[in-house]
Formats: C-alpha cells, sequence, structure tokens
C-alpha cells in the first residue's frame, strides 16, 4: 500500500504540466476560487507562505511557488506543485470537491532535525549556517492526510515527502529564487550521477 501511495504521490509531486494553471496568478485570474467551500484553507502558515501559496485550478487547490520562487525536483528539476486530491488518490478534475481543509507546521527539535537532515542532505554539499526545518501536515477534504518535511536554509529552501515509515528521498525539491533556476537544474543533474552538488 505504501508503495502505490509513493508512486501516486511522486507523478503528481513532480510536474503538473496538465493543470492548467502553471503559473502562481493563472489560476486567480480565472476566478476559479469562486466556489471553493468556507472550510478549505486560504492561507499558508509561516514559514511555508514565505515560499508558496495556495492556488485554485481544474483539478482544485493545489501548493505551488508564488513569485519570485520556483519549486523543483531534485531528481529532473520537474516543477513541483501540490494538488490536494492527488495527495491521496491522484489527479482528477474535481475542482471545487479538492481542497485543503487543514495545513499545520511544527518545527522540529535536536534528534528529529538531525535525522532530517542527513536524509536530506543525501549527496548534496550545503552551504548553510543554520538551518530550520518544519514538518508539515496537510488534510485534504476526503479526510486524507499527507506529511512532508520543510528545510528553510535562509536564502533557499527545500521539500521532503515524509510518510510514517520514513522519509522518501527520492521525492526531494529545492525552492529557490527564480533567479537561481541554473542551479537547480545542475544540482539535479549532479544528484542524479550521484556525486555531490554544490547548493548556495
Amino acid at each position: 500500500m505504501t508503495g502505490r501511495k509513493y508512486s501516486i504521490f511522486l507523478s503528481t509531486l513532480l510536474v503538473i504540466a496538465g493543470l492548467g494553471a502553471t503559473s502562481p496568478g493563472a489560476a486567480h485570474d480565472r476566478e476559479e476560487c469562486d466556489g471553493t467551500p468556507l472550510d478549505a484553507v486560504a492561507m499558508l502558515p509561516s514559514p511555508l507562505r514565505k515560499w508558496g501559496q495556495i492556488d485554485c485550478t481544474s483539478v482544485g487547490q493545489v501548493l505551488a511557488s508564488h513569485d519570485g520562487w520556483i519549486w523543483a525536483s531534485l531528481k529532473d528539476a520537474s516543477k513541483v506543485v501540490l494538488p490536494a486530491e492527488a495527495l491521496s488518490t491522484g489527479p482528477a478534475e474535481l475542482g471545487d470537491l479538492s481542497y485543503f481543509t487543514k495545513i499545520e507546521a511544527h518545527e522540529l527539535h535536536q534528534d528529529e532535525l538531525a535525522s532530517a537532515l542527513s536524509v536530506f542532505h543525501d549527496g548534496l554539499e550545503f552551504k548553510e549556517s543554520d538551518s530550520r526545518v518544519y514538518r508539515v501536515d496537510i488534510t485534504i477534504a476526503s479526510g486524507g492526510v499527507a506529511s512532508l518535511l520543510f528545510f528553510d536554509f535562509g536564502a533557499f529552501a527545500g521539500g521532503m515527502w515524509c510518510p510514517e515509515n520514513g522519509c522518501v528521498e527520492e521525492s526531494r525539491f529545492l525552492i529557490m529564487k527564480q533567479e537561481s533556476k541554473g542551479q537547480i537544474i545542475t544540482a539535479s543533474i549532479i544528484n542524479n550521477g550521484r556525486p555531490s552538488a554544490l547548493i548556495p
């Protein structure tokens, strides 16, 4: 069951060319949020709102980067967005029926922090002086819950899917300023070859 959930999550996490709203503002321009239920989450908790926002699309709400930032897979540099319903069942044209009902962020401490960083850093070299890691639990309208870790390294950040039985290294993605896109692509190419990728 975990394998099936992982393949669904990864296939929808890493790309989403068919969503229609490929830029942050595009969904709002089409007023697709008008029918979203009142219990839907409208704003992200800190620190997620620093790098992301909730958009409305033809497949419902998605968690995505906002202007000035890019979320990209370390596996292949594909754009990363998190569609609400795809967190449990795979993408579908659910529109207003697919939305987030709760998004909570809790900072990790001590042993949890060290363990999370060791998984995320595998095969990468970072030049960060301080790291903060947050467990983000996302609940969707159908009742499903997904957990991710978000890493705040100051000038850039990262994310990774972390179900109950441990984090999935292949789901790692970087969150960087738009002008740093070339560094993400370089990091993903180097990372696939498994030598260290240097991230400023």
